[in-house]
């Protein structure tokens, strides 16, 4: 009780005392998102926090499209990911309250989770090092189509249906939704509430943040809600958004609400409240080499300066996206900063359009971009090259898996394209570099002896590879039908036109295109697969892989 009188007591301290932004950045804040103030387009609510006080708070764009409603800073939307703090916090809380240890046996309270033959921590679980699979990539593989519903319960039977780890519990870092579902679910087991309720007890009551909630049922009406939209290149078009995924996602909530939580946050910060405190607390992997997510937030340390990080500033934050909705709270605790962004666009940038804002305060502490400043070589001289010299350079270059770009030479002119991708021209700018118009970026060719061994784009070694050829009658023998016991589900290959098609019930049909340099190897928008084979060549089954999702085995029918 007198933890929650000091939380009210707290707020409406700031609310009596809360300030405005230096009128010299507002304009710049504005222009930040001018591309909302065009009618007909959806937008953000931003709102910023300096020294525990509302300093700014603004909504541009439309909530609704249909209805031309504007955004405000009370309009509500979902925060997708930015909802795993609210999880970090109750589990921290239940480990204070000596209820859990980090280093049980997520089995002690959640039974049903298999056996894998390696303990699953908490610790695991927090910091996205369990291999489990992430439930996005899982139930789509088995059939859930992006614009349906995504339930709890659906998670939560994909759990107990895993029958492989995609690597050893500790041994990598690999964000999993999944991992923060069975948290919640862990809550609700210890604590004897629904996590809705309990998130409602201990921290949205007593933060008066009224306008909160975890929606555990997508067809709630919730009011002042705002629609989220995508754009095709034309026209926008609404993002369907039914999903109950929760302690990863489905708190919905207004910038208005989430300020009382970040004044709380930094307050916490500042008396030490061990809760808080190891919240940001980060781990490390099974080798020692450490990964900088702690609980539902990532901490990181952005060097502007000298190598010793003397000028190093702390950034917590985390950002989200689901349907047409992009967020992220974005904290700077030695500055006492906070920039909470939710937007209804999916095209909006959340993440770099916050690193703009704390920019407009923290100046030369942050560098001018998020990642090293690429060269811009497009206003050289362009050169004719030397024919000899170009047909090295001509061929195939792994830039990563499944990722590969050919060079031709076509009519005296280099001209590239990446598997996947429309044929571009390039610009010749020395003998043995390349610049390409289409990707804004260099290539230089390297280890030039008959041929070039290897290619440099942006920070990328490409290894030159030996294309494989593979015609119609080769791809017969991966014809068949395969099932998976895991996802409960189906793929039908088939040779068609002289392509490896795919056909699902619920996914329709698709391509699975060969690798260029690995055998029995395919590729498409749903994935990769590997084909094994026994000792006679026989097919008998394939291991699906879609990007935090491995190996999930598919056996050949008879």
């Amino acid at each position: 009780m007198k933890k929650y009188l000091l939380v009210v007591l707290l707020l409406s301290y700031v609310q009596g005392i809360a300030q405005q932004i230096p009128d010299s950045l507002e304009p710049d804040i504005n222009k930040l998102f001018s591309r909302y103030s065009r009618p007909g387009t959806p937008g953000a609510a931003v709102l910023i926090v300096q020294n525990g006080q509302i300093i700014f708070k603004k909504g541009y764009g439309s909530a609704n499209l249909e209805y031309d409603i504007p955004v405000a800073p009370n309009t509500v939307f979902d925060i997708a990911s930015v909802s795993k703090q609210f999880t970090g916090f109750a589990i921290s809380t239940l480990i204070e309250e000596g209820k859990i240890s980090p280093d049980d046996d997520i089995r002690k309270y959640l039974p049903e989770v298999p056996q894998f033959g390696k303990t699953i921590t908490i610790r695991h679980l927090i910091h996205h090092t369990s291999g489990l699979r992430d439930w996005p990539a899982t139930l789509h593989a088995a059939g859930w189509r992006w614009d349906e519903t995504f339930s709890f319960d659906d998670i939560l039977r994909m759990v107990k249906q895993q029958r492989e780890l995609d690597f050893e519990p500790g041994s990598q870092y690999s964000y999993s939704n999944t991992g923060y579902n069975l948290l919640a679910a862990l809550v609700a087991k210890v604590s004897g509430k629904s996590f809705p309720d309990w998130m409602k007890e201990h921290l949205f009551s007593p933060l008066q943040m009224n306008a909160t909630i975890v929606q555990d049922d997508h067809s709630q009406i919730i009011p002042r809600l705002a629609s989220s939209y995508y754009h095709n290149g034309r026209e926008y078009h609404k993002s369907n958004d039914a999903l109950t995924a929760l302690g990863s996602s489905s708190i919905f909530t207004t910038v208005e609400d989430l300020s009382k939580w970040v004044i709380y946050f930094q307050a916490q910060l500042d008396k030490k409240n061990p809760v808080f405190l190891r919240m940001i607390e980060t781990d490390s992997l099974n080798n020692k080499l450490p990964i900088n997510y702690a609980y539902g937030v990532e901490v990181s340390k952005i060097n502007n300066a000298d190598k010793d990080n003397r000028n190093s500033v702390t950034n917590i934050s985390h950002d989200g996206g689901w349907a047409g909705f992009r967020t992220i709270i974005s904290n700077y605790p030695d500055q006492k900063l906070s920039i909470i962004l939710l937007g209804n666009d999916g095209n909006f940038d959340s993440n770099g359009s916050a690193k703009a804002i704390a920019r407009l305060f923290l100046k030369e502490k942050l560098p001018l971009t998020a990642g090293p400043t690429r060269e811009n070589l497009s206003n050289l001289p362009t050169i004719k090259g030397d024919q000899s010299l170009l047909k090295k350079y001509t061929g195939s270059y792994q830039l990563g898996e499944g990722w590969y770009v050919t060079f031709t030479l076509e009519n005296d002119r280099m001209m590239v394209q990446a598997n996947g991708e429309y044929k571009f021209p390039t610009d010749i700018k020395s003998d043995t570099v390349l610049w390409v118009p289409a990707y804004s970026s260099s290539v230089t060719f390297r280890d030039i002896k008959e041929k070039a061994g290897a290619l440099k784009y942006r920070n990328i070694i490409a290894k030159r590879v030996e294309p494989i050829t593979i015609d119609s009658s080769q791809l017969k023998r991966y014809a068949g039908t395969y099932y998976s016991e895991e996802l409960e589900t189906a793929y039908k290959l088939s040779v068609k036109g002289g392509k490896l098609i795919a056909h699902h019930m619920r996914l329709g049909d698709f391509e699975f295109q060969p690798d260029m340099a690995i055998a029995d190897k395919f590729s498409s928008y749903n994935g990769t697969i590997n084909f094994l084979k026994t000792g006679t060549g026989n097919i008998t089954s394939f291991r699906l892989s879609n990007g935090r999702i491995k190996n999930i085995l598919f056996k050949k029918q008879e």
